[in-house]
């Protein structure tokens, strides 16, 4: 059996796969912090499919960029969880996760995250997802000398994207709002079928969320310097 986690966001959701099929998939974004309902969550899974973590084979999660806090709590949770099971951790950024629900669309994907901020994390992918622009932050003004036109648009950041386009007299193609969330099963879905490295042992105590960019206490701390 196979965990899934995604906490890059202020939102979540965690998902179970048994062999070849989802067992058990839950989104939330309940306005309270990762700490608070990760592993509620986790155990509310197992319970409810009747499963154990002694069950476990391996955890898959998203690395980031994302939520400071929210990568932290989600990669320890795994960490944790990992080690005492003697099992391997898989990570897929949040950028192509949040491209995922939009395969087989025959456009390119252009994916952005609300950073806060001011700002947003943006990475774009073939139809097949593969990569065409590297993860990396910009503000949302920045998008105006991008050639988007035939891109599908998607993530938590549309919201101050299209009023910058809007205003600009740019027509984009914009996913169904239902996609700008992806859930946690996408991630399995990545893990077969897409190349991702197998941590285990000291590279698992090493391994660190994908930040890009400082986090808000580091950029309002230097900003008062």
């Amino acid at each position: 059996m196979i965990l899934a986690l995604d906490t890059s966001q202020s939102f979540g959701s965690i998902a179970l796969k048994e062999e070849q099929s989802l067992v058990y998939s839950a989104y939330f974004d309940i306005r309270i912090t990762h700490s608070e309902t990760l592993m509620p969550a986790i155990d509310e899974a197992f319970k409810l499919c009747g499963y154990q973590p002694k069950d476990l084979s391996a955890i898959v999660l998203s690395i980031g960029p994302g939520s400071f806090t929210g990568l932290r709590i989600g990669l320890a949770t795994a960490k944790g969880m990992a080690f005492a099971l003697n099992i391997p951790v898989f990570t897929f950024d949040s950028l192509i996760l949040g491209a995922s629900p939009l395969i087989g669309f025959d456009k390119e994907i252009f994916v952005a995250l609300d950073a806060r901020m001011k700002e947003l994390y943006i990475a774009r992918y073939s139809p097949s997802l593969t990569e065409l622009m590297p993860p990396k932050a910009v503000i949302p003004q920045d998008l105006l000398d991008y050639d988007l036109k035939d891109c599908i648009i998607t993530g938590s950041g549309v919201q101050h994207i299209k009023p910058i386009m809007d205003e600009a007299g740019i027509a984009l193609n914009y996913a169904d709002e239902t996609m700008f969330f992806p859930k946690a099963e996408h991630l399995l879905w990545l893990l077969e079928n897409k190349a991702t490295k197998e941590h285990r042992g000291e590279e698992l105590m090493d391994l660190a969320p994908l930040y890009i960019r400082e986090s808000t206490a580091q950029i309002k701390a230097r900003n008062k310097k």
